[in-house]
C-alpha cells in the first residue's frame, strides 16, 4: 500500500496542471512542506506550483519509484528521474512523514 502511495507520489510529477489538484488531494495534506537542495517550500498550492515549474524546466521528465522502506509514520523511497528519450538522468532518495489520514506531510528530496 505504501508502494502505491509513493508510486501515486510520483505519477504527479508527470500530470498537468489541469490534473495534478485532483491527484494531490487526498495524497499530501494542506500544508505539506517539501524540501531539496534548492527549494523549500510549504502549502499544497506552491507545492503544485512547484512540480508545475519542473516541467517545464525537464520536458519529458518523470520518476519511478525503485524501492520503499517505513516504520511508524516515516518513509524513504530510492527513486530514479528519467527524461523520455534519454532514460535515466539521476538517482536520489526521499524521506517523508505521514500524518493518521495517511497523507503525506513533509517531503526532503536528496539528490
Amino acid at each position: 500500500m505504501l508502494e502505491d502511495k509513493w508510486n501515486a507520489y510520483a505519477k504527479t510529477w508527470s500530470l498537468p496542471d489541469s490534473d495534478r489538484p485532483t491527484a494531490l488531494r487526498d495524497l499530501v495534506s494542506e500544508d505539506v512542506t517539501y524540501t531539496d537542495p534548492q527549494t523549500a517550500i510549504t502549502g499544497k498550492g506552491a507545492f503544485s506550483a512547484h512540480i508545475g515549474q519542473f516541467q517545464k524546466d525537464v520536458p519529458g521528465g518523470y520518476f519511478e519509484i525503485l524501492s520503499v522502506n517505513a516504520h511508524h509514520d516515516r518513509t524513504l523511497a530510492n527513486w530514479r528521474m528519467c527524461k523520455d528519450g534519454a532514460g535515466e538522468v539521476m538517482r536520489g532518495t526521499s524521506y517523508a512523514t505521514l500524518n493518521e489520514a495517511g497523507q503525506f506531510t513533509s517531503f526532503t528530496g536528496f539528490y
